[in-house]
């Protein structure tokens, strides 16, 4: 972690241009919010109740995790809220990246309408953000695990940042397979799927990156821009 720089805070909150790709930001969010309760509203009014047999979950014991999935989420919320006011540079780069996996991921959602599993740990329906954290037939892919992991490599560069967001993956994606609460594809396939879209939103958020550019260290190799490269 680092002291706050105060007069980065001046001259990116004085740029209009940062102000406006914020708000972008900020919409793409929203919009990849509301897909992804649009695509849960959809399966719940269309699926059957049909679910299927997985080799991992057929074989693991099932575990009451829930309360892990929902606080560990609601604690990582908080820690994320921490990095934002540290490093502000990076909000409309995060901001667009996770609206665009949550749109991408309820598309996928639709496409695979499958069932709960009728092992599956439920959530804990009293705490106020289990809709958010927790979820309800939203399979594939996983949110629990390619949120943090998206986000580990957006900040890849923070040692620091980067260890606690690949260990929150690592958690979650253990969590939500002995919680049954995932098929095991939905796990696995996160690996996959979203080092490609972290690419997809480097080149269509482009600009984005000057902002960590310029107030992150300069154009150096150790910046966002020279992951994958």
């Amino acid at each position: 972690m680092k002291h706050v720089n105060w007069r980065k805070y001046r001259t990116l909150w004085n740029d209009r241009h940062f102000l406006f790709s914020l708000l972008l930001g900020l919409l793409f969010l929203m919009v990849g919010l509301e897909l992804s309760e649009a695509s849960r509203h959809h399966l719940q009014q269309t699926l059957q109740g049909t679910w299927e047999h997985d080799l991992f979950l057929d074989r693991l014991p099932v575990m009451e995790l829930e309360y892990l999935l929902v606080w560990g989420m609601e604690l990582l919320f908080g820690f994320l809220a921490v990095i934002a006011f540290l490093y502000p540079e990076y909000l409309p780069f995060s901001l667009k990246t996770i609206g665009l996996l949550y749109s991408i991921r309820s598309f996928f959602i639709i496409l695979t309408p499958l069932g709960a599993r009728p092992d599956e740990v439920k959530a804990p329906t009293e705490e106020f953000f289990y809709n958010i954290a927790y979820g309800t037939n939203e399979f594939f892919f996983s949110g629990h695990t390619a949120f943090p992991l998206m986000l580990a490599l957006i900040f890849w560069h923070k040692p620091f940042i980067r260890s606690v967001l690949l260990l929150s993956s690592l958690v979650f994606a253990i969590a939500v397979l002995l919680a049954h609460t995932h098929y095991s594809i939905d796990v696995f396939a996160v690996p996959l799927m979203i080092p490609t879209i972290f690419l997809l939103c480097r080149t269509l958020f482009k600009r984005d990156l000057r902002f960590i550019n310029d107030h992150g260290g300069g154009r150096k190799k150790n910046t966002i821009t020279s992951l994958f490269q």
